[in-house]
């Protein structure tokens, strides 16, 4: 075995289900280039291994012509080097043409048995075809070779999780599937603990488990809870992932948690204004949500209607703040000044809670920005009290 190789809606009217809409789109780890082969000791002509790395080099620039000539030269070299042909696969994978690429990833394996990445590339070819299951054959070779490549692994995973998704279209019981991509995404966690769409996965099996296989009460709430626990742990590792946000919000507007769903949602549209569950069920926590103060109506409205809106977001974090949802409010904050540096009293919000909660460069920090972005005509008052905090806070 390889070990370490490298690899490149109208609202409804009750609350949705955990599970209605929890299956979302996950993509698939992509096609990878040529690396190390497993017991290939044989040495290379030095021109063969430049024309090798250039292909290499051209493929991950996406300049798909000089990646073609750079590996058909490096083939001019040696015939049989299994590198260059699973990369001119790739060529033709990413032009489209299955067949040619499906050819030339059988050629890298019959030249080297023990190299996992064209398995796993012609797993991705069934994948890309919807045959799930023909994909799993493939990415199992894979791992076989190489048990720690994350790639192969990952859609190994993720092609179980689609044969129970099929199944379940089907009004079949997709409980062994998602058993056995349970079984790689807890593999994953041990080996990858950083994979953040691998949780995303299993919050979505989890959320499943609720709503369909759970017996009681109680283990529903169980499986809830486990789910949503995935989902933070994918936004622990990756705050940008908008399904995490999507999914995480869907189980809390189904559990009467309407503020924290909002923002969620918002944080949803935030990445992708276009997702269309959130912008239908934004709107469903918004009409439940206690955070919609007559003050800030305005702009709470406004975000729901343009979530690409600072003021709105400035308007969320000021809501924020006043219930004590600090982490969320803060947040809120830094996008409204990341969509419109303008908003120059998001600066004055953060300020005043870093200085709160001793953390002082943040506090200096956001104090300056007010300053920079008042000048000396605006909020003459925080700029005030930001120069204090500034001079009191230098001195410690």
């Amino acid at each position: 075995m390889c070990a370490g190789m490298k690899t490149h809606t109208a609202p409804p009217r009750r609350r949705p289900s955990p599970w209605s809409l929890a299956l979302l789109p996950a993509a698939l780890a992509l096609p990878l280039l040529g690396g190390a082969l497993c017991g290939d000791t044989a040495p290379k002509n030095a021109q063969e291994l430049v024309q090798e790395q250039a292909c290499v080099a051209n493929l991950e620039k996406g300049d798909l012509d000089a990646a073609e000539t750079r590996c058909e030269i490096c083939l001019e070299y040696n015939e049989r080097n299994a590198e260059c042909l699973n990369n001119l696969g790739l060529v033709w994978f990413y032009r489209g043409d299955d067949a040619r690429a499906r050819s030339y990833f059988i050629k890298a394996i019959r030249e080297n048995n023990d190299f996992a990445q064209p398995r796993s590339n012609m797993g991705a070819l069934e994948f890309k075809a919807l045959n799930f299951k023909e994909a799993v054959k493939f990415f199992e070779l894979a791992v076989e070779i190489d048990p720690r490549f994350a790639q192969g692994r990952y859609n190994l995973a993720l092609s179980w999780l689609r044969i129970g998704q099929q199944q379940l279209a089907r009004k079949e019981d997709p409980s062994e599937a998602f058993k056995n991509a349970e079984i790689h995404y807890r593999r994953i966690f041990e080996l990858f603990p950083t994979m953040a769409k691998a949780y995303h996965d299993m919050g979505q099996i989890m959320a499943w488990r609720a709503e369909v296989v759970a017996k009681t009460e109680k283990q529903k709430r169980e499986f809830t809870q486990d789910a949503e626990q995935y989902f933070v742990r994918c936004l622990d590792i990756d705050s940008t992932y908008a399904y995490c946000h999507m999914n995480l919000a869907h189980l809390q507007l189904a559990t009467g948690r309407d503020d924290e769903a909002l923002f969620h949602y918002i944080q949803c549209l935030a990445l992708d204004q276009n997702e269309p569950t959130c912008a239908t069920e934004l709107k469903i926590a918004y009409a439940r949500s206690q955070l919609a103060s007559a003050a800030l109506k305005k702009y709470m409205d406004q975000l729901v209607e343009n979530p690409g809106y600072g003021q709105g977001h400035y308007g969320f974090c000021l809501a924020l703040f006043d219930k004590q949802l600090v982490d969320m409010a803060v947040t809120e904050c830094e996008n409204a000044l990341k969509l419109d540096g303008t908003i120059c009293l998001a600066h004055y919000q953060l300020a005043t809670h870093y200085k709160n909660v001793q953390e002082n460069e943040l506090a200096i920090e956001n104090c300056r920005g007010l300053i920079r972005c008042a000048g000396e005509s605006k909020h003459q008052s925080e700029v005030a009290d930001c120069k204090a905090i500034v001079q009191a806070l230098e001195v410690k």
